[in-house]
This record gives C-alpha cells, sequence and structure tokens, in this order.
C-alpha cells in the first residue's frame, strides 16, 4: 500500500505537486477517520498510513499480531475467522469490531475491509484494506433499532398502532400492529376505504365514514370510537385520532394518526354503569365516605333507610348517622379500613332521621385510587330490625318450648332417614341421663337402652311408622345408665318427599313415668275397689242382719242400721280423699264422733302420738268408735252435759293399743246384763277387748293389729 523506500513526496516531473496532493490525502484520511494497511504474510509485518497513530494510537509500522492485542476480546474471534477466510474464490472480507486507542483509552467501532493478493499457487501472499471509524453510524443505528424497539415496545404495552390516509390517492397504509389489532392479513389488505370499513362492526360504520369525511371538510381533528368485527363471541372497541394535514388553500392532503384499543376501557365503562345502576337501584343502603367520614356517594336504599336525601348527606359527615354509645365502634372501623383491611358483616345500630335507632348489617370495604393507596370506605348497609325482632320471637318461643319441654319432661328429636342421621335437643340428654359433653350417641347404643323386654317390639313399631308415614306414638320403658328405669312416649311425624318416599322423621320424646305409674295404681286402685265394695257389701249385708237381729221395733232398726252406714260411709269417704293410703288416728275419731256432740274439742280428750292407719284397720276402728260414741250418747257420758271422754292410744309397728274412758256420766247402779250388736261388733273388730264398768263411766281397752 505505501512504499517506504522511497522518498515521500518526490515526483520526476513536479515534486511539488506531488507533495501537495499527498498531504491532502492525508489529511482528507483522517477527516475521513481512515487508516490503510497493508500486511506481508510472508514476514508477518503490518505497515499503516501515518494518521493511525492519531486515530488508533499505535505506531504506522509492526508486528501484524500487535493488532489484534487493540480489538476487544469479545470481538477478536471475528475478526481472525474473517481473516482465515480468504481464498482465492472468497478474496474480501468485511468485520466491524470495536477497538480501543492506545493513548487516549477512547472506544470506538471500526469497519475492516480487506482483499487478499495471491501468488500463481493461490496462497495468500499479503492483505491491503482500511480500517474505517463507523461509531457514529453504529450509533445512530442503535438508536433507530432503539427507537423502533421502543415505538413496538409502546405499542404492544399501549395496544395501539399508527395509520395513515392519503386522501388524494383514497389509500390507507397501516403499521404492522394495527393490522393485528383489526386481525387482517396484510396481504388481503388493497388499502381501501372499504377493506378498511369491512372490519368495522355494522353498527358503527356510518359513525366511522362521518368522522374519517371530516379530513375533506374544514377541521383539523379526527376522533371516533368504534367495533370491530373479529372470530368468536367476542367485542372489540378501537378508539382511532388523527390529524389532517392541508394545503395552503386550506384543502386536505393527508391525514394521519393512532388506533388505541379501548375495549379494557370499555369493559370498565359498562362495568362501571352497571355498578351504578345496582348501587342506585339497590335495596340496601350503599356508601362512600372519606377517612375523617365525609360522605361522597348516598343512594337511594340510603335515602329510603336513614331518611335523608342525597343532597341532605353528600359533603355532610357521617357521624350524624352515630349514636353516642356507637362512636367507639366507627372509629375502630375506619382505622380498619385505613390500613386496607375490609370489616365483614356485623350487627350495629344507626340513627334514622327522625332520631329512630335502627338494627343494621353492616360491613366495610376500603376504596383504593389508581395508585393503590386506601382513600375512602365503602359501606353496605341492611335493615335488620325486623330480623332482629323476628329473631327475639324466635329466641324467646325457643325458650318458651324449652321450658315447656322442661316442665313436660320431655325433648326434641330430628331424625334424616336419607343420612341416618339423628339430631337431639338439650332436654333429650336429661331425659335418656347422658352426658351432652360425649355427644350424640348412636342408633344402636339408644337400641340398647329399650328394656329388654319391649326392645324387639319398639324397633319393629319404629320401623313400620317410618315405612308407612303420617303420625306416630310409640311407649316403652328404658334403662338409664345410673340403673333407674322410666317410660317414655315417642310422638312424631313422618315427612316424605314429592315422590311419596319418608326422608325425615321428628317429634318429641316425653317421660311418661309418673302416668305409667299413675295408670298402674289406679289398676290396682280398681282392683283394691272392686275387693272393698265386695268386703263392704258383706260388712253391710251382715250389719242389717245382725241389727234386725237385735232391734225391737222397725224404727229402732232404722236408727241403728242408718247410724252404722254412716260410721261406714265417713270412713270411706275419708280413705278416698287419702287415695286409699290410710287415715290418721285423730282424723278418724272426729269424723266418727263430732257430729254427736255441740263441744267436741271440750267434750273428747285425746292423747296419742301420730299413727296412720292402714285402709282395713281404718274402716274397723271407725265402727268401733261408732258404736262406742252411740252407747256414750245414749247411756253414757255424753247424755249428760257435764260429762267428756277421753281417748288414750299408744302404737308399734304391729299393734295398736286404745283405750276409750267415759267420766261424769250417770252413776251405774249394776252392770248391763244385755249384750247387743254393738258390743258383738266391738268384740269381734278388735283383737283383743277388756271392757269395764266404773260408777262415773264406761272403760273399753282395745288392741288392733297393724
Amino acid at each position: 500500500m505505501f512504499d517506504r523506500q522511497n522518498n515521500r513526496g518526490q515526483s520526476p516531473k513536479d515534486g511539488t505537486v506531488m507533495q501537495g496532493e499527498e498531504g491532502w490525502a492525508l489529511q482528507a484520511l483522517s477527516v475521513a477517520r481512515i487508516v490503510f494497511y497493508s500486511i506481508d504474510c510472508a514476514t508477518g509485518f503490518m505497515v499503516r498510513s501515518d494518521n493511525c497513530t492519531d486515530i488508533l494510537g499505535v505506531p504506522a509500522a509492526g508486528p501484524a499480531a500487535a493488532w489484534s492485542t487493540v480489538i476487544f476480546a469479545e470481538d477478536r474471534p471475528q475478526y481472525e475467522s474473517a481473516q482465515a477466510s480468504l481464498t482465492p474464490a472468497s478474496p474480501s472480507y468485511e468485520v466491524e469490531y470495536r477497538v480501543q486507542n492506545t493513548r487516549t483509552g477512547k472506544q470506538f467501532w471500526a469497519l475492516d475491509r480487506g482483499a487478499g493478493e495471491f501468488d500463481a499457487e493461490g496462497r495468500l501472499t499479503g492483505i491491503r484494506g482500511a480500517i474505517i471509524d463507523v461509531s457514529a453510524r453504529i450509533s445512530v443505528e442503535r438508536e433507530l433499532r432503539k427507537a423502533a424497539r421502543l415505538r413496538t415496545v409502546v405499542f404492544e404495552a399501549a395496544r395501539m398502532a399508527a395509520w395513515h390516509f392519503d386522501v388524494v390517492a383514497d389509500r390507507f397504509t397501516f403499521t404492522d400492529e394495527l393490522l393485528a389489532l383489526l386481525e387482517i392479513d396484510r396481504k388481503q389488505f388493497d388499502g381501501t376505504p372499504e377493506a378498511l370499513e369491512s372490519a368495522i362492526h355494522p353498527d358503527d360504520r356510518e359513525a366511522w365514514r362521518r368522522s374519517h369525511d371530516r379530513a375533506r371538510t374544514p377541521g383539523n381533528r379526527i376522533e371516533v370510537e368504534f367495533r370491530l368485527t373479529v372470530p368468536g363471541p367476542r367485542v372489540r372497541w378501537l378508539l382511532s385520532r388523527g390529524e389532517v394535514v392541508r394545503r395552503v388553500d386550506g384543502a386536505p392532503l393527508e391525514s394521519f394518526g393512532v388506533m388505541i384499543d379501548i375495549t379494557e376501557r370499555k369493559a370498565a365503562e359498562e362495568a362501571a354503569a352497571r355498578l351504578a345502576a345496582i348501587v342506585e337501584s339497590s335495596e340496601e343502603a350503599i356508601i362512600a365516605k372519606t377517612l375523617r367520614g365525609v360522605v361522597t356517594s348516598w343512594n337511594k336504599g340510603a335515602e329510603r333507610l336513614f331518611g335523608y336525601t342525597a343532597e341532605e348527606m353528600i359533603g355532610e359527615s357521617i357521624w350524624k348517622l352515630i349514636p353516642e354509645d356507637g362512636e367507639h365502634e366507627e372509629i375502630n372501623i375506619l382505622n380498619t379500613v385505613r390500613i386496607g383491611q375490609s370489616v365483614p358483616s356485623h350487627e350495629s345500630v344507626r340513627l334514622h332521621r327522625s332520631g329512630r335507632r335502627i338494627h343494621l348489617a353492616v360491613s366495610v370495604s376500603p376504596i383504593l385510587n389508581a395508585q393503590g393507596m386506601v382513600v375512602g370506605a365503602s359501606t353496605i348497609a341492611r335493615d335488620v330490625t325486623e330480623r332482629k325482632r323476628q329473631t327475639e320471637l324466635l329466641r324467646e318461643n325457643e325458650a318458651r318450648m324449652r321450658l315447656a319441654l322442661k316442665s313436660a319432661r320431655a325433648g326434641a328429636w330430628n331424625f334424616d332417614l336419607r343420612r341416618r342421621e339423628l339430631h337431639w335437643s338439650p332436654e333429650m340428654f336429661a331425659l335418656y341421663g347422658l352426658d351432652p359433653a360425649k355427644g350424640l350417641p348412636s342408633r344402636e347404643q339408644l337400641a340398647q337402652r329399650i328394656s329388654p323386654s319391649h326392645r324387639r317390639k319398639a324397633r319393629k313399631d319404629f320401623a313400620k311408622a317410618m315405612l308407612q308415614g303420617g303420625s306416630f306414638t310409640l311407649e316403652f320403658p328404658i334403662l338409664r345408665p345410673d340403673g333407674t328405669e322410666i317410660w317414655t312416649a315417642l310422638a312424631g311425624d313422618v315427612i316424605k318427599d314429592e315422590r311419596g318416599r319418608p326422608v325425615s322423621a321428628r317429634g318429641i320424646d316425653q317421660d311418661i313415668t309418673e302416668r305409667k305409674t299413675w295408670e298402674k295404681r289406679q289398676a290396682m286402685l280398681l282392683r283394691e275397689l272392686s275387693h272393698r265394695v265386695k268386703n263392704t257389701l258383706a260388712v253391710v249385708q251382715s250389719v242389717a242382719r245382725q241389727t234386725l237381729r237385735s232391734s225391737s221395733s222397725p224404727k229402732n232398726f232404722v236408727d241403728a242400721f242408718e247410724g252404722r252406714i254412716r260410721s261406714l260411709a265417713a270412713s270411706h269417704s275419708l280413705l278416698t280423699e287419702a287415695d286409699w293410703g290410710g287415715a290418721r288416728m285423730e282424723t278418724i275419731i272426729r269424723h266418727q264422733v263430732a257430729a254427736m256432740v255441740h263441744d267436741y274439742d271440750g267434750r273428747f280428750r285425746l292423747k296419742g302420738p301420730e299413727v296412720l292407719l292402714s285402709a282395713e284397720v281404718a274402716t274397723q276402728l271407725g265402727l268401733v268408735l261408732h258404736e262406742l260414741g252411740t252407747n256414750a250418747a245414749k247411756y253414757g257420758s255424753l247424755s249428760v252435759p257435764e260429762g267428756h271422754v277421753d281417748v288414750v292410744w299408744t302404737a308399734t309397728k304391729s299393734k295398736l293399743c286404745l283405750m276409750w274412758r267415759e267420766h261424769g256420766g250417770p252413776k251405774l247402779e249394776k252392770k248391763p246384763a244385755f249384750k247387743g250388736f254393738g258390743t258383738l261388733l266391738i268384740t269381734s273388730s278388735a283383737q283383743k277387748v277388756t271392757q269395764r264398768f266404773l260408777e262415773d263411766g264406761l272403760i273399753y281397752k282395745l288392741e288392733f293389729a297393724l
């Protein structure tokens, strides 16, 4: 390339001119930042133009291998590969790499263009070429690529594309992004307005035409929203914005602009419109407020619930609705929302315009701005005053029902026939003597509680009731864990589905032990009554017969017989009042003799322990007392005003000893010889009888077996 053996700048004709031309060429190379070089492959020596020192910071001549050290290590393989690729068939190369000025440290991009020289046998003998500084071009290309990439990223991120319309040619041109938005193949798009309109929804084509006709009329801006006809059920909305370019005389030349995919915005607008409609028409009160409690929105539901109109409440404080005892709750709500947390639905109290307290179900959520910051709170309130009243009524009814069940010693139950699940009220645990903490017993465990003698029948009757449906009642005894036995009455209804299949049963289980005991006692009393009636009739028959024998006249018979029947009736009346459980000694005495005197408490003196006599002994003793009293009233101490009777008794577990002693009666001249039926009745009723006649009255000592 350069012959350094010759004197530089000499010329056989005009050395001055040659020196000037060479200097101008070197100056031009320096300005263009181009370095020429020549490599002798045989010696490995490289010669460069003189400006290489300024541009590259290396000497003009030196070993060719030293040049590689100037090239960036990452780019060096490309340079070496390019030189190695030289052949007679491919005698040149072009490669770009980065280099660094060894003196200044400045980095730049170099374009290396070289050509190989070959001998007759095709061997590489030398390389001549130029190194050109292309940093400016590379920088521009990078910026262009960056700008193109940035545009692509921006367009893709914003779902936006550019368009151009040539008014004269009546043609559209688009970027690839717009064709992607329109879902049009570039090969199938001829650029005519008709081709574009075919992609627009038929209902929006007229609006599109009117908008772009403005390019031919006064005005410089174009803006229109329209839908696209795209495959499937999707709807895509686009916003087209453009500017019109006109000539000096105002005639339109062209228009250009962008199309933006606003599908999400439209969806958000539609959702917001729907939400606004829902909020406005909602029966619930929906209120928005700032974090300081200032109302910013107030729907119709809030107007109906609180009595204030939107005009009266928007801009006012929410504290108008808060009762004094609810201020702390509202502060907690605002503090919770302020940190971005929602307040779940809970019951609270607010004030109506009239001052009336309203029971509400309230839930509160934070309102966020576009940056995700909490700027307010949204409150949804529902009037639960009536529900709360119904709940209270239900609670009261349940309490009354539980009280009724407890009073009736009963419990409620529900049996799901499909799931085979049994549910009990708490009273059922008490009825069966079970611990609620241990949970419900299984059906098998319940079956084991039924008395063995009734278990099979009870299970059979229950299965039959479930199959037949309707109402049913079962009675059976159960054994409690503590060993006691009670009778229960299981009463319920079977519920069927629409196909008539039993699906569940429900009812109550009641303790009927007392009723069963009473029924048993009643049966026993009936048997006892039957027995006693027979005995009484026998006694009456005997009394009638013996009275008749001992009576001197019909009148005497009637008087004696009626008295003895009254005595017997009094004893029966007394025993009936006590359910034939027996009678007390003092009560028997009063019932038999009190009617015979005017001053019972003054004429009778009683002394003895409290004794409960059986029905049989009470009946016998009653007849004896009647006879003793009748005799005393006719002949003894009760026949005169100053007479009285002492009745004294003692009792053991097996024996009753009674003494009847009369005082102050008529004096007896001698012991009566006649013994009537009364005496016979007395002596036959008691186990042992002792009779004594004293001057002032009669003494009877009697013993009865208990």
